[in-house]
């Protein structure tokens, strides 16, 4: 018997098995790239693990207590040529001070002398003493916080005799006084003001102490009688700190002398008392020298403008010195 097979061809006129294919082949080639792509992550893994096993860590530690810091793991490095090292050389104390005092003595330096204590009468030796920083000491009268002095002295006939005494304390006050501070002096005569060039307030380096009293050596000679309005303007006109007025007679006599209530009323005009802070710009400390004032002009003037302490009565038994000297 003979069997014969025909193939159905559906109604499109495409054979059943081509159809069938079509719609299997697809699904087989993406399942086997699928299952490439698994297996190349399999091995790429595989490797990476393989050779990170081979070798162990090296460990880095840091021996922060040792004496020696050694490296753990040798380096090749280039050699570096010998060389001796650099070792700070530490010099003492007393040789460094040695060292400076021989270079300073090596300087041509000008040094001010003032013999200012040849002549002194007993008991005006101890007048100046040590300034602090910003003071200002004159016959024995401190005031503090001073970095302006004005010095404004009688120079009449009357101080003939005793003026080189103040001027050696004058000497031995601006010597106290430091580069910091500026300083100025005036005389007072007849019925003009004598101020000591450069007619400013002037640093008080030992230079210009010297020169001032160069000038004041070669230009002052006492003479005549006297009005200290015209002297304590022009200081007053400096805006001092603080000025020290000395005088035997500071009212005068004579053609020049000066009614203390109209002295007491002018100073109050240049120095007024400041309202916001009721104190005066300018401290005023006043030295009665030798003789005792009748009328107390300048104690009055320094309780106006001084304050405490702001006056001082120097008399010749202090000084050691009689009414004949």
């Amino acid at each position: 018997m003979r069997v014969c097979y025909e193939t159905v061809t559906p109604p499109d006129g495409e054979p059943e098995t081509r159809r069938a294919l079509s719609r299997i082949v697809p699904w087989v080639v993406s399942v086997g790239l699928h299952a490439g792509l698994i297996g190349l992550g399999f091995l790429i893994t595989w490797t990476v693990v393989t050779l990170a096993d081979d070798d162990d860590p090296m460990l880095v530690t840091a021996e922060f207590d040792a004496l020696t810091y050694d490296p753990l793991a040798s380096l090749e490095t280039q050699p570096l040529p010998d060389t001796d090292p650099l070792e700070p050389t530490r010099v003492p104390v007393e040789s460094l001070q040695e060292a400076i005092e021989q270079q300073l003595a090596g300087l041509d330096v000008p040094s001010l002398t003032l013999d200012l204590d040849a002549g002194v009468p007993a008991g005006a030796a101890d007048f100046a003493a040590a300034s602090t920083r910003n003071s200002a000491t004159f016959v024995g009268m401190t005031t503090t916080n001073a970095r302006r002095i004005v010095y404004v002295i009688d120079a009449s006939g009357s101080m003939i005799r005793s003026l080189q005494i103040v001027l050696r304390e004058l000497g031995r006050s601006l010597g106290t006084l430091s580069p910091r501070q500026a300083f100025a002096v005036i005389f007072f005569q007849r019925n003009q003001a004598l101020v000591v060039p450069p007619n400013r307030l002037t640093p008080a380096t030992p230079a210009a102490i010297a020169r001032t009293l160069a000038w004041i050596d070669d230009h002052v000679i006492p003479a005549g009688r006297s009005n200290p309005l015209a002297a304590l303007e022009r200081g007053l006109r400096l805006k001092p700190d603080v000025i020290f007025l000395l005088s035997e007679n500071i009212t005068g006599s004579g053609e020049y002398e000066i009614d203390q209530a109209e002295l007491l009323s002018l100073l109050d005009e240049l120095n007024p008392i400041d309202r916001s802070s009721g104190r005066r710009a300018t401290r005023i400390n006043c030295v009665q020298f030798l003789d005792p004032d009748p009328l107390d002009t300048l104690r009055r003037i320094a309780e106006r403008h001084g304050g405490e302490g702001g006056y001082r009565f120097l008399s010749r038994a202090e000084l050691g010195i009689d009414n004949g000297q």
